[in-house]
């Protein structure tokens, strides 16, 4: 039987959108499988894809391993030349992001119309 699936991807123009399904990330083998299947959407991104774009609307909690997975995330976008941007995250977990500095790092947007139509 399948692993249950953590993630489902829409493309809208040159946007991979990817759904988190879980509205909590926090054990540790959820987010490993969670972190590979982001990692396999990045690598089978059709030609002309810019950028990949988490949506996190579900996602109520998130523990520091599911914000480890998303640093190694950027470092790969990074080397593949895609932008990733994070949005639709709840105002709990933008706390997290805000204390650890993260917002810094990561392209965040409110909502994912605007993660879409964003400049890189």
């Amino acid at each position: 039987s399948n692993p249950k699936a953590r993630t489902m991807t829409r493309y809208e123009g040159r946007a991979a959108v990817v759904d988190c399904l879980d509205t909590k990330l926090n054990e540790e083998l959820a987010i490993q499988a969670w972190g590979d299947e982001l990692t396999n959407v990045l690598e089978a991104l059709p030609p002309r894809t810019d950028r990949l774009i988490v949506n996190f609307q579900n996602v109520q909690f998130m523990s520091s391993s599911a914000l480890r997975v998303l640093i190694t995330l950027n470092t790969k976008t990074k080397v593949a030349k895609i932008a990733l941007f994070l949005c639709s995250i709840n105002p709990n977990i933008m706390e997290v992001f805000k204390i650890t500095r993260l917002d810094t790092i990561f392209k965040i947007r409110p909502t994912e119309v605007e993660a879409i139509n964003s400049q890189i």
